[in-house]
């Protein structure tokens, strides 16, 4: 039997059913690899039941976006100290920004107005800014630091990252039981231990935004088609069909992509953008992943530093609007925190090439409307009490804010979050963010709706519970579309739509379905007669 016939035959399918997860695994040499490669394109995927039951068992409608500042973030042409803006010039006589060319946070920090389009942000009670976080004896490797930062330890025998162990320790059953959806989805930095755990990586993770677009358009993880007709190529495609087959995450990404739609506000040519648009599509197509983590390169600024940080920081100011603008426009901004952090900040003087070198502590920048108002937390490390190697003394220890975020916004377990931070107590910050404000139950958003019938029409009536965007659809017993009847944010209380009788056609006698898409929840449908 020739092998592509062999492909399709049933004693194929026959082997395939009794060919477990594990054993496929064992067979292709990768069990408990979390990760497959083929050439430059890899894959991690989660193998753990977390995301249907870890977070989703108190709060199922919230996301967390972690943008990685990749290189050292600047972190005094970010947010620039006011209250002692002459040492920060004299520190800094070449690369400095003027105060003409800064917006006032308060009294004594601001912005550059390359940050403008934050502004808006700031004012309407969307951001926040920590200031001076780092940690002890901060090491300067971009590497070493990096995963300090991951783990949330300096012990380099520790290759597990805080959110990995955080699962780890919840979820037992990993292996075994794994979700219908991924708990978490990562576009580059492959190399990060955020997402480690023990014994696999908790994150479904692709080497590009155009790698996970390819997966969210098509619906699987690698091309079976136009591959060399010979034994080689029937190899790969037999591998392949295997994989398509085997990690189904392809397809519950490829369905909440279809279920939602681009926000045309972004920049194609903008990386960031690009990353940031894929996410928006996720969270507003129901995905339910949890945490999604983007990444922006560059920022170790050594040489020519004005012009390298200006412009990464613009981009960085207008991803971040557009995507809450996004986000806004469908009713879902209040679900989405997001937070920017890098392996650490640069050093307080300048060098000799009009650049920073590496540094440590850093202010860390949060967004979205959950966060209840704009603020400074914390104390800002002084300008002149260096450490040894000129770097600003870190105040707040990045850790509180992974305890903060889980506790407060993801709403986790204390004791799982102790042992995710390895034994260790931090402080909780007044962020704004609160486990127990309201949030948006799927299940009850929408709690009546019905066909109504008159002499002369069907009508749909519905009761939704709070402001939210929706879509309304009418198909026929064949699955044919018969036209979108609503498509926008609807407000709180009832509704009448017109279903028999709209503005597309007046339906022909027969048999029908509405389907009403709650945008991040689910689907509601019932059939209803015309006459």
């Amino acid at each position: 039997m020739k092998r592509k016939d062999y492909l399709n035959s049933k004693k194929h399918k026959a082997e395939h059913s009794k060919w477990g997860r594990r054993g496929f695994m064992k067979t292709l040499g990768i069990a408990g690899a979390g990760a497959i490669s083929f050439g430059n394109n890899s894959l991690s995927v989660l193998n753990s039941n977390f995301l249907t039951n870890a977070l989703t068992d108190s709060i199922s409608d919230r996301s967390l976006v972690l943008i990685r500042l990749k290189g050292g973030n600047d972190g005094l042409n970010t947010i620039v100290p006011l209250y002692d803006f002459d040492t920060y010039v004299n520190k800094r006589p070449n690369i400095h920004i003027p105060k003409s060319n800064l917006i006032k946070l308060n009294d004594d920090f601001a912005m550059p107005n390359h940050m403008k389009n934050m502004e808006p942000l700031w004012k309407d009670g969307k951001m926040k800014v920590v200031n001076g976080v780092g940690y002890e004896n901060p090491n300067g490797s971009h590497f070493k630091s990096s995963d300090i930062w991951a783990s949330a330890t300096r012990n380099t025998e520790i290759s597990t990252g805080w959110l990995g162990r955080y699962y780890d320790e919840k979820y037992l059953d990993y292996l075994t039981n794994p979700p219908e959806k991924p708990v978490a989805i990562q576009i580059g930095s492959r190399g990060n231990l955020i997402f480690n755990g023990s014994k696999t990586t908790y994150a479904f993770a692709v080497s590009s935004p155009q790698r996970l677009k390819k997966v969210a358009e098509n619906g699987t993880l690698f091309d079976t088609k136009n591959l060399p007709d010979c034994t080689h190529g029937d190899q790969i495609e037999f591998l392949r069909r295997i994989s398509n087959a085997t990690f189904n995450y392809a397809s519950v990404i490829h369905k909440a992509y279809n279920e939602s739609e681009d926000f045309n506000q972004y920049d194609a040519e903008n990386n960031l953008d690009t990353q940031l648009s894929l996410v928006s599509r996720l969270i507003k197509g129901g995905l339910g992943s949890k945490i999604y983590m983007v990444s922006l390169g560059g920022f170790d600024t050594h040489g020519n530093q004005p012009e390298r940080h200006q412009k990464l920081l613009t981009t960085l100011s207008n991803s971040i609007k557009v995507f809450y603008d996004d986000l806004k426009y469908y009713g879902l901004d209040n679900k989405v925190l997001s937070l920017t952090f890098s392996e650490f900040g640069r050093r307080v003087a300048e060098n000799g090439s009009e650049g920073t070198d590496h540094g440590a502590a850093a202010p860390v920048m949060l967004f979205g409307p959950a966060l209840k108002g704009n603020g400074i937390i914390g104390d800002h490390p002084s300008l002149s009490d260096l450490n040894k190697r000129g770097n600003l003394k870190h105040k707040l220890d990045f850790r509180s804010i992974y305890t903060t975020i889980l506790t407060d916004w993801l709403c986790g377990d204390k004791n799982f979050i102790n042992k995710a931070m390895l034994g260790n107590e931090y402080s909780l910050l007044g962020l704004g963010i609160n486990c127990n404000d309201d949030v948006i139950n799927y299940d009850d958003i929408i709690p009546y709706h019905a066909a109504i019938y008159g002499s002369t029409k069907v009508d749909l009536n519905l009761r939704i519970n709070q402001d939210h965007h929706i879509k309304i659809y009418i198909y026929d017993i064949l699955g044919r579309n018969h036209g979108l009847i609503y498509d926008n944010l609807l407000r709180r209380g009832t509704h009448t739509f017109p279903l028999s009788i709209n503005s597309n056609k007046k339906l022909a006698s027969g048999q029908y379905f509405y389907n009403i898409k709650v945008l991040g929840g689910k689907d509601l449908n019932k059939s209803f007669i015309v006459k």
